[in-house]
C-alpha cells in the first residue's frame, strides 16, 4: 500500500480494553495490517451521546478510516433503569435514552466525521449483550442493530457485522445455553480487585464465571474480542484490495 494510512477506533469500554480483551491491540500486532496506524479512541461507559460531544477529537487525528462500535450502553441504560441514573451522573446523560435518541446521536457523529474528515467510515454492529441467543437483552440488541443497519446504508458508510460474527459463533457453540445478561458492574468490579491481587487474567476469570466469549455478560474475553478483530481486519484488508485495483496505482 505505500503510505501508512491511520485508523481512528472510536467506541467505549469494549474499545478501550481496559477491563476487556484488547481488540485494538490485535488489529496493531497483525501481520497483515503493518501500513495501518492505529489509535484508540474508546472511553469507558461512553454512549452514543459522549460519542457526539467527542467527535472533535477523532476529527483531529486526521483519520484515513474511522471505526464505530458503540451502544452498549444506551442498551444497557434501557434494560437496567438504575443503570441509567448511573450513566446520567458518571456521563451526564440528560434523557432516558431509547433506539430514537441513539439514533440521532450516532447519525449526528456520523455526519460530523464526514463533513470535517476524509475517512472512510465503518459502523459496527453492536455486540453481544450476554450469551443466551433467545433472551430479552438479546433482542434488545438486534433491535438496536436495525437501526445501526439503517443508519450505515442511509448514510453510505460501511457496515461491519460484529454483532452477527459473534452471534454465529454461539449458534456453532450451543448458543441456546449461553448465560443471559444480568449487569455486568459488579462482575467488572471483581475481576479488577481478582487481578490486582491474585493476578488472575481476562480469560480466566471469563472461564470461572461460565462464560465463552465474554467476562462478565458485556466484556470481551480473547475469543470474543477476536472476532470483532476478525471483521474489522476483513474490511481493513478489503480496502488494501480496492486501494490497489484503482487504475493508475
Amino acid at each position: 500500500m505505500g503510505v501508512t494510512k491511520t485508523v481512528v477506533c472510536f467506541g467505549d469500554s469494549i474499545t478501550r480494553g481496559q477491563v476487556s480483551a484488547n481488540y485494538v491491540s490485535m488489529l496493531a500486532s497483525s501481520p497483515h495490517l503493518q501500513d495501518f496506524r492505529f489509535i484508540n479512541r474508546g472511553v469507558n461507559s461512553d454512549l452514543t451521546l459522549n460519542l457526539l460531544r467527542r467527535v472533535n477529537r477523532v476529527v483531529a487525528d486526521q483519520p484515513d478510516v474511522v471505526t464505530i462500535l458503540v451502544g452498549t450502553n444506551d442498551l444497557i441504560a434501557t434494560v437496567r433503569p438504575y443503570s441509567a441514573a448511573y450513566f446520567t451522573f458518571l456521563k451526564s446523560m440528560y434523557y432516558m435514552p431509547n433506539r430514537a435518541t441513539s439514533r440521532r446521536n450516532l447519525t449526528q457523529t456520523i455526519r460530523r466525521l464526514k463533513m470535517h474528515t476524509h475517512a472512510r467510515i465503518a459502523l459496527c454492529s453492536i455486540p453481544i449483550l450476554g450469551e443466551a441467543l433467545e433472551s430479552r437483552p438479546m433482542d434488545m440488541v438486534r433491535f438496536y442493530n436495525a437501526a445501526w443497519r439503517e443508519i450505515a446504508a442511509q448514510e453510505k458508510v460501511d457496515f461491519l457485522p460484529v454483532f452477527e460474527r459473534q452471534s454465529a459463533w454461539l449458534q456453532q457453540n450451543n448458543g441456546r445455553n449461553g448465560r443471559q445478561y444480568n449487569g455486568s458492574a459488579f462482575y467488572t468490579a471483581e475481576y479488577i480487585l481478582r487481578a490486582l491481587f491474585t493476578g488472575e487474567t481476562l480469560d480466566q476469570f471469563s472461564q470461572r464465571k461460565g462464560y465463552r466469549l465474554l467476562t462478565d455478560s458485556v466484556h470481551m474475553n480473547t475469543t470474543g474480542a477476536r472476532l470483532i478483530y476478525e471483521v474489522i481486519e476483513e474490511y481493513l484488508l478489503r480496502i488494501v484490495r480496492d486501494e490497489s485495483h484503482k487504475p493508475g496505482l
